[in-house]
């Protein structure tokens, strides 16, 4: 089974590169790769100047394994429920020779609680005694404890209630902003995407099928599976006018992938590209302007004619601040998280 195709992606100092894609696309196998839990059997992984992608996490130096660390997705599975809290905060501390002695290590895991927004009387609690959104706050604080430059967050709100994910969410954001750390945030929620990332990943099957800044993604032309994902976004406003698109066909497995396009057994843009090229050949890279990539056979004018997947009515964008020539399909109404990246204040919620 061959899990990643040939796949190329950059992520920049102080950035959110989001990887979108339902399950079994990829998202997971590559970072396992990037921890070194897999090894690749072919291309490279760099961080900084140092090539990763053949050694496994117990060969790397504590050097490299600290400096990416990964945010995981159940947080009720990653915490000893005999040990403290403090005390495993502590001991990943030690794993990554941090600080000298035991008091400086103990100092170090206080102000990590105090990074994370938890108060420090929570060092002798056990795991049992804290909540969901507690227990996640401190994944967020072990996987700090280093001084990681990169931060895989894999799916890292998806098993918490909906009335904590903005508050982690927002959490991590906070951090990544102090720390100018990279982060790779995993997730199949576009509406938590929209909201953190600078940049999106799109994979399919094993592949990137489309990457652009998020504005790009979430805006035509798009990917043909690009917008059936945004389709799928659940939008409670009920002014927004949403397109609805229903993928029919197959499901691909991985096992026996389809030839050409791997979106062509479920692609409805299939019978405009001439030539059978969808079913024969896997397209080549698309550029469509500033980093905007996409891997699809449809021709220009076809993608150029593309409408987009949210609108607006005047009467409801002019009550939202929405400008009348702003970009269509990337404007407020997407549930569970505002339109995009904050830069300002933002109502606080708590995880109590």
């Amino acid at each position: 089974v061959k899990a990643n195709e040939t796949i190329s992606f950059m992520a920049r100092e102080s950035e959110t590169v989001a990887i979108v894609g339902e399950s079994g696309c990829g998202k997971s196998t590559l970072a396992k790769v990037l921890l070194g839990l897999e090894t690749a059997s072919s291309g490279t992984v760099t961080l900084g100047n140092q090539r990763i992608e053949s050694t496994g996490v117990e060969k790397r130096s504590v050097e490299t394994v600290s400096s990416i660390q990964m945010v995981f997705q159940n947080p009720f599975d990653t915490l000893n429920p005999s040990h403290t809290v403090g005390s495993q905060i502590i001991r990943t501390l030690e794993k990554f020779n941090v600080g000298n002695t035991v008091a400086d290590r103990r100092q170090r895991m206080l102000e990590l609680l105090d990074l994370v927004k938890l108060p420090r009387a929570f060092e002798t609690r056990k795991p049992r005694q804290l909540s969901g959104g507690q227990k996640q706050r401190i994944g967020v604080a072990r996987a700090f404890a280093g001084d990681a430059k990169v931060v895989v967050a894999d799916e890292p709100v998806s098993a918490l209630d909906v009335s904590v994910q903005a508050a982690v969410t927002e959490l991590l954001m906070d951090i990544q902003r102090k720390n100018k750390t990279t982060m790779l945030f995993i997730s199949h929620d576009l509406s938590v995407v929209r909201y953190i990332a600078d940049r999106v990943v799109v994979m399919y099957l094993g592949y990137i099928v489309e990457q652009g800044t998020t504005d790009q993604i979430f805006s035509p032309p798009y990917h043909p599976y690009t917008e059936a994902l945004l389709s799928a976004i659940p939008i409670a406003d009920t002014s927004v006018i949403k397109k609805h698109i229903v993928l029919e066909g197959d499901i691909p497995s991985a096992m026996n992938p389809p030839t050409g396009c791997p979106f062509q057994t479920r692609c409805g843009y299939k019978k405009l590209v001439p030539d059978n090229l969808c079913e024969t050949q896997v397209p080549p890279v698309k550029h469509l302007g500033d980093g905007h990539m996409s891997l699809c056979w449809l021709a220009d004018d076809v993608l150029a004619k593309m409408e987009p997947v949210i609108k607006f009515d005047k009467e409801h964008a002019a009550n939202e601040g929405v400008p009348d020539d702003a970009p269509q399909g990337i404007g407020p109404g997407f549930a569970g998280a505002p339109p995009q990246r904050p830069h300002g204040k933002r109502p606080k919620l708590t995880d109590d």
